[in-house]
């Protein structure tokens, strides 16, 4: 008995737009281009498909408490500013923006970043102008060093400027 060969699916990439459209340089796929090729590849069982993942326990997201009374979850990085942006992605999750008030404009566009590794959450000045200030119960203030990922406790404060303040707050997972 011999075994088949394996079938190849051959998808042809089919641009969007007109070469002479000035705006568009010929090789730009848009996401509906995506979601058409996608329409046609098989569609798979999942009993099928062999699981190879291991449940591996996780660290129920911490939370960030701040002074203007948003409640950020930090299952993926956070990204806080007076009008923040995202300059570039280096991995696969797409940071959330949060955007806090700045009259005085203090905080910066791009402010800080704040993450969660493990059961650490680590808080980054983003070369701010003003800096970020960390206040620890029992020790003077300090101010981060630009680009370098400190790690905050839940006793901390974290203090942007212009009255805007953040603590961390961890979760216990319940099991439920």
């Amino acid at each position: 008995v011999r075994a088949a060969a394996p079938t190849r699916l051959e998808l042809p990439i089919v641009l969007t737009g007109a070469p002479e459209d000035a705006d568009h340089d010929g090789t730009t796929v848009l996401t509906s281009d995506i979601v058409a090729l996608r329409g046609r590849l098989p569609h798979l069982d999942g009993a099928a498909v062999p699981s190879l993942a291991v449940a591996t326990p996780r660290t129920p997201p911490a939370r960030l408490v701040l002074s203007t009374g948003a409640v950020v979850s930090l299952e993926r990085p956070v990204l806080i500013g007076r009008a923040p942006q995202v300059a570039r992605v280096s991995n696969a999750e797409m940071p959330r923006l949060v955007t806090v008030p700045s009259p005085t404009s203090d905080i910066s566009r791009t402010h800080a970043q704040v993450r969660q590794e493990g059961d650490e959450v680590l808080v980054t000045d983003l070369h701010s102008t003003n800096g970020v200030l960390l206040i620890r119960p029992g020790a003077a203030p300090q101010r981060l060093h630009p680009g370098e990922p400190t790690v905050v406790g839940p006793e901390d404060l974290v203090d942007l400027g212009d009255g805007v303040t953040f603590r961390v707050e961890h979760r216990v997972d319940t099991g439920t």
